[in-house]
């Protein structure tokens, strides 16, 4: 009798076969567009306080081939731990961060929904996980969801991208035509590709997206053994469900307020007009109390405002020279002039709220939203 490898053993071996994703080794990241990775920004924006260096623990949860090098960047001080099923996929990445210098990242092969039982993670807890396009690959998400649960420190974040039926419709649907056809080897696929004639809905898709352009995209577009998608009702019950509650979604469009973004959204896939896979952060429901608490702090108190590490980085000391991030959390961000680098400036050290010119405050909240800047609590303003 035929024995079919189970789906974990299958996803495993499309990863060994197509490591992904395909960037060339010599491709670099600038640091001032990793600000978005940085675990101290993040920290402060949903604890108000500030990490130690020597303290903080990352966890990238189903890393892929790239994800370890711009995370490294960030956060140059951090125990960052890159977990992947495909050996192929952390050789790459191992590569990719050696050739750019960065070698304290820690490479373990494993499947996620396991992680809290390997030798090498056992006893330890993350301040952050980033499990970016990666659930949406996994039968058992519940099972995951778990597992990433355990390994949170107290007021830990984990950040998630999964596909939304929007997103994927098409993607979707022409998966099912292609095993409907048979087709189930990159050279069929690439066959097809090439045959598509102008015009024709699949064209139209190939042309319109990005990962089409190279085999390891074409393969998870289209040869993946398993994707499903979610609705956002369904991504919240799953998240209710592992005792997750969402903190900020920050895929493109979304609006800063949790609630009105859900309403948002759910009219929004009512008329089949949502096209964005969802991404976002979450917390455990148990440490709600210590966010609320920070909000609290925020809106009566006096805190300190500072540069977001990243940004104190990339800062030139030159202000005629452009510093211009990438837009990382669904929006624009507002532009950074020759001068109000001079103003970003003068947060290299921490300056009190209560501290701000009036003239300055509309732009402070501007860069504040967009994580240029960071608050948080001063040693005098416990949580």
């Amino acid at each position: 009798m035929v024995q079919f490898p189970s789906l974990p053993d299958a996803v495993r071996a499309h990863y060994e076969q197509y490591v992904y994703p395909q960037f060339p080794l010599w491709a670099s990241v600038k640091i001032c567009d990793t600000y978005a990775l940085n675990l101290d920004a993040w920290w402060a924006w949903f604890n108000g306080e500030k990490l130690p260096e020597q303290e903080q623990k990352i966890l990238l949860a189903g890393c892929g081939s790239f994800s370890p090098y711009p995370t490294a960047i960030a956060n140059p001080a951090a125990q960052i731990t890159a977990l992947d099923l495909s050996n192929a996929n952390l050789r790459r990445a191992k590569l990719h961060n050696w050739m750019h210098g960065y070698f304290k990242v820690d490479f373990i092969q494993g499947d996620i929904t396991s992680a809290p039982d390997l030798d090498s993670l056992k006893g330890q807890r993350f301040h952050f996980i980033d499990c970016y396009g990666v659930l949406h690959h996994i039968p058992d998400v519940i099972a995951a969801l778990n597992a990433l649960h355990s390994l949170l420190k107290t007021g830990g974040l984990l950040r998630i991208m999964v596909y939304s039926q929007g997103a994927r419709r098409s993607a979707q649907a022409i998966r099912t035509a292609l095993r409907m056809l048979g087709v189930h080897t990159l050279s069929e696929l690439k066959r097809l590709c090439r045959k598509a004639p102008d015009g024709s809905r699949f064209r139209d898709y190939l042309d319109a997206t990005p990962e089409a352009d190279f085999d390891s995209g074409l393969a998870d577009l289209f040869l993946h053994p398993y994707a499903r998608t979610y609705t956002l009702e369904q991504l919240l019950e799953t998240l209710e469900a592992t005792s997750f509650e969402p903190l900020k979604f920050i895929h493109w469009g979304a609006l800063p307020d949790i609630a009105s973004e859900i309403k948002r959204v759910q009219k929004i896939e009512k008329s089949n007009e949502f096209f964005t896979n969802f991404i976002l952060f979450t917390g455990r429901k148990n440490d709600a109390e210590i966010r609320a608490e920070w909000q609290r702090i925020k809106s009566r108190k006096d805190p300190m405002i500072a540069l977001n590490p990243v940004i104190q980085r990339s800062l030139p000391r030159l202000p005629f020279i452009p510093l211009n991030p990438e837009p990382k959390l669904g929006f624009t961000n507002p532009a950074i002039t020759l001068k109000s680098q001079r103003l970003l400036a003068r947060f290299r050290t921490p300056v009190r709220k209560s501290a701000l010119k009036p003239a300055d405050c509309n732009q402070v909240e501007q860069y504040l939203q967009a994580l240029f800047l960071i608050e948080m609590a001063s040693p005098s303003l416990s949580l």
